[in-house]
């Protein structure tokens, strides 16, 4: 094994910051600059939710609105969660720390740097750094406004982006650059927004507050070294770079997939319709139903198509709830399952479960009595 898998997330417990869903942005915003943290976790009900640096760009008058209205659902990890399990689990919504529940209480986060770190102390430290970066970069140019990067980092579900003058690199902004750049001062029990003159942060151009000497690597670096640099310099990223030219990029979320199933793909046509809005749901939707369509896919191999819609309405405005059908066509018959729920990474396991017990049962019976059709939400074409 090239990496453990006797490890459990209690062995790297650290602190985090948790709030109330009441505490101001602006609030939350100190917090995390003072404590150097890229999320913060609150308990909403029985649910616990968190709120990153990149949800932070997405408060349009940090002073007034409250952390509740950004938050989204995480699912909670115990001391007894391997580390494998974590790692998955940070790829599949990626996120870079999860949540530790023990007695209903939040007790600590597992970071994704305790993962980095496990990486470079592994046989996959050898690996070269072109191996896991993502190639080619979206970046940005140094005149261009503040405001700008800060769309394209929510638009493209980004936290770096390297800025480049003609085809050299001239520096990095980060999603923590634009938003600790939203505060200046601090009063006397929160944070306020606001700058010396009337410019607004966002209108900066990205070179006031850029990284100007970014961490960068070379292609055939091994990762363990990237990493080793990443931890000690405290840096989410390592630019891949021949001379002055980029190649890639490498963060944290490169390390946790690494380590974890990876991007989910998928040899037949697979359609979800209906997503919602929360990046983390429909990311962790996406990978599930893609995995339930290639589990099936090894004892039924003449899958042809796999589709999923989903429904939602709201309960109190507050929770919503999912109604999820799948419908998946085989060169025989159609399989057609439905149920509800509150979170669809949740009910996308339980249909798994569902559909393989019930083709595995429908297998028996067709062994054993001939074709009989099958009770449930089972459907034959």
């Amino acid at each position: 094994m090239v990496f453990p898998r006797d490890r459990f997330v209690g062995d790297f417990l650290s602190e985090c910051i948790v709030v109330e869903p009441s505490t101001p942005v602006s609030k939350v915003i100190g917090l995390m600059r003072e404590r150097n943290s890229y999320e913060v976790f609150a308990w909403v009900g029985s649910k616990v939710g968190t709120a990153t640096i990149r949800d932070i760009l997405r408060a349009k008058n940090p002073i007034s609105m409250k952390i509740e209205s950004l938050l989204n659902f995480v699912p909670k990890l115990f001391l007894g969660t391997s580390l494998l399990d974590a790692a998955r689990t940070m790829a599949d919504y990626r996120l870079r720390a999860l949540p530790i529940i023990q007695d209903n209480t939040i007790i600590g986060k597992i970071d994704v740097r305790a993962i980095v770190s496990e990486v470079k102390d592994s046989a996959l430290g050898n690996i070269r750094a072109s191996k896991i970066m993502s190639p080619s970069p979206i970046t940005i140019s140094p005149s261009e406004s503040v405001s700008k990067a800060r769309e394209i980092m929510l638009r493209r579900r980004i936290d770096h982006l390297p800025v480049e003058k003609g085809r050299r690199v001239g520096g990095i902004l980060t999603s923590a650059h634009i938003a600790f750049n939203l505060i200046t001062g601090l009063g006397e029990d929160k944070y306020v927004t606001g700058v010396p003159s009337t410019i607004s942060p966002l209108d900066y151009p990205v070179e006031a507050i850029m990284e100007k000497h970014p961490l960068e690597c070379e292609p055939h670096t091994p990762i363990k070294d990237v990493a080793e640099r990443m931890l000690t310099e405290g840096a989410s990223y390592s630019l891949v770079t021949v001379g002055e030219e980029m190649h890639g990029i490498i963060t944290y979320r490169d390390f946790a997939k690494l380590i974890s199933t990876g991007e989910e793909k998928s040899n037949v046509p697979v359609y979800i319709i209906g997503l919602p809005e929360d990046p983390f749901e429909a990311e962790a939707a996406k990978i599930k139903f893609i995995r339930l369509v290639n589990g099936l896919s090894r004892f039924l191999p003449q899958v042809l198509e796999a589709r999923s819609t989903i429904k939602s309405s709201s309960l109190e405005g507050q929770r919503r709830r999912y109604e999820v059908n799948v419908n998946i066509k085989t060169a025989k018959e159609n399989i057609v399952y439905s149920t509800s729920g509150w979170e669809l990474p949740i009910i996308y396991d339980e249909i798994a479960n569902a559909i393989k017990k019930m083709v595995t049962s429908k297998k028996r019976v067709k062994r054993s009595r001939g074709r009989q059709p099958i009770g449930g939400m089972m459907e034959s074409a």
